[in-house]
């Protein structure tokens, strides 16, 4: 579709296929059973079989197929539908698995341990969390598959991944732990930013989707305990590399290549001083800071469950994905890395739980609102889907649908709603709903512009990439919800055309929470340029 075709008549746009209150109210409702909260109103009643006998095997078969075909679909109706179709599977055929509680467990604060869903883990019965867990773990995979490309060695392919995580989730300040809108993965995933602890979260769970084991690092006191999240760590070889979300770069190994380990960097403190910007911009980690060096293990309530266990166990060949953490077993590998102090299970996946499962009316309107957008405008929703899938082109490619979403801003401007959909409405009410409506379709344009630009770049399509980044992003809103991002990726977008004085000009520029590591990127490629003017 071209960017400047019509929408249809006035008045009947291709966005709204739903009166925009009742978007509000399912909105929120998804919003709600994402939480997983432990009462009974928010993690959905329960859901048993449907009437009809179906062959063997082929209701979890249509379970996997839906799930991988989201976008066809309305999420909202199809994610309950999964649910059904994975208690009917279960209450027929009665599947098992070997499954045992996690020991590491015991090892949590007691208010984590308490939590319902914890209690719960051996309980049969699928919940829409359930069923968002799983699409984040195809999401997962898929995105993972692609990213890798044609990388097979760990750390060639755990770069690749930490890449692909650094450009797609801009980087958000860091906020208070009680914040009630921290955020899981798969809204992470969705919205495309995140903080750092964020970005490490997605890191590891694409890592574990191609067979890597991540942890976590986190530096304890003297007393080895009150220890605080550093960065994440690919375990490969009985070393531990080192990836860092917030600079947004791997840290460099000795003379500057590869990726330096843990034992490197407490063997020589200088890898961690080549960090620094200048005087008044020091890397914050010191080799003093890493005497009590924790390793974390992911792990969330769904991949510890007896529920997880038993879908991964019947998934072979294209469907195949992890949906349970290694939990001890990685622990026992990690304890034997020099260094490490102690091992542990990563505390944030309940925390986020527990904090959601206790959001205020404020914060479940907010968290309302992040959702409303992929409801309401169904095309974003279908590119983010195909573009997590790796389906680009074509009619059905995510770049139709995202062009879609990219009408002239004249169009949107002068949207109304009229005919029968106006009648639903009182017609007093009728300018604030579309003043609303109007809003949403400009923040949906940003979205898909931005979202078009890491199609084009992953395609080394890097001219129509700085296009997007730059004049459909950065110059349409230079102070919008993705300066950052378009900023970062722009940048990005010239280095692999070569124009390197262009590149350096922006991260030297940047203000953003990653501006630590796009200076250190920039002087990197300063560096590299003044190598190539010697030869």
């Amino acid at each position: 579709m071209s960017e400047t075709e019509p929408i249809r008549k006035r008045g009947q746009s291709p966005f709204f296929t739903v009166p925009f209150f009742a978007a509000i109210v399912a909105a929120s409702m998804t919003l709600l059973v994402i939480c997983g909260c432990d009462s009974a109103k928010n993690t959905g009643e329960r859901r048993g079989p449907r009437s009809q006998t179906n062959v063997q095997g082929e209701v979890f078969q249509s379970v996997v197929g839906n799930l991988d075909r989201l976008e066809q679909f309305d999420f909202t109706q199809m994610l309950p539908l999964i649910c059904d179709r994975l208690n009917q599977w279960n209450q027929q055929e009665k599947p098992s698995v070997a499954w045992k509680p996690e020991p590491l467990l015991s090892g949590l604060p007691q208010n984590l341990r308490d939590l319902t869903v914890v209690k719960r883990l051996d309980f049969m019965d699928y919940r829409l969390p359930d069923a968002w867990y799983l699409q984040e773990s195809v999401w997962l995979r898929n995105i993972s598959k692609n990213a890798r490309a044609d990388q097979f060695e760990d750390l060639a392919v755990a770069e690749r991944l930490f890449d692909w995580t650094v450009r797609n989730i801009q980087l958000d300040p860091d906020a208070a732990p009680t914040d009630g809108l921290q955020h899981t993965p798969v809204e992470t995933l969705l919205f495309g930013h995140g903080q750092a602890l964020d970005r490490a979260w997605v890191f590891l769970l694409l890592a574990r989707q191609q067979g890597l084991d991540v942890v976590l690092l986190g530096l304890a006191d003297e007393k080895g305990g009150n220890a605080r999240l550093w960065l994440p760590a690919l375990l490969s070889k009985d070393e531990l590399y080192l990836f860092d979300c917030r600079l947004g770069l791997p840290i460099p190994g000795p003379g500057g290549r590869g990726v330096a380990t843990l034992a490197q960097v407490i063997a020589d403190e200088q890898l961690l001083r080549a960090l620094d910007v200048d005087e008044d911009h020091k890397y914050p980690i010191t080799g003093e800071d890493l005497r009590h060096v924790v390793a974390f293990v992911e792990a969330s309530p769904s991949s510890l469950s007896r529920r997880m266990a038993l879908v991964e166990s019947r998934l072979a060949g294209k469907s195949k994905m992890a949906l349970t953490s290694p939990g001890s077993a990685l622990a026992e590998r990690v304890k034997k890395v020099p260094n490490i102090t102690d091992v542990k299970l990563w505390p944030h996946p309940f925390e986020v739980w527990l904090a959601q499962s206790k959001r205020t009316e404020a914060e479940l309107q907010a968290a309302g609102r992040e959702m409303m957008i992929f409801r309401v405008v169904p095309s974003l929703m279908k590119g983010r889907s195909l573009y997590f899938k790796g389906v680009y082109d074509g009619e059905k490619g995510a770049k139709k649908y995202l062009l879609e979403t990219r009408p002239p801003d004249a169009m949107i401007d002068n949207y109304r709603i009229s005919g029968e959909d106006a009648k639903k409405f009182r017609p007093e009410d009728l300018p604030k709903i579309e003043a609303a409506q109007t809003v949403m379709m400009k923040r949906a344009k940003q979205d898909a512009s931005l979202w078009l630009g890491m199609i084009t770049y992953d395609q080394q399509d890097y001219a129509s990439a700085i296009d997007y980044f730059g004049k459909r992003t950065l110059e349409a809103a230079p102070k919008g919800p993705w300066a950052a991002a378009a900023r970062y990726n722009l940048a990005r977008s010239y280095e692999a055309s070569g124009e390197f004085d262009k590149a350096q000009k922006l991260l030297e520029s940047d203000k953003s929470g990653q501006s630590h590591g796009n200076q250190l990127r920039a002087r990197r490629l300063k560096e590299e340029a003044g190598k190539a003017e010697v030869k």
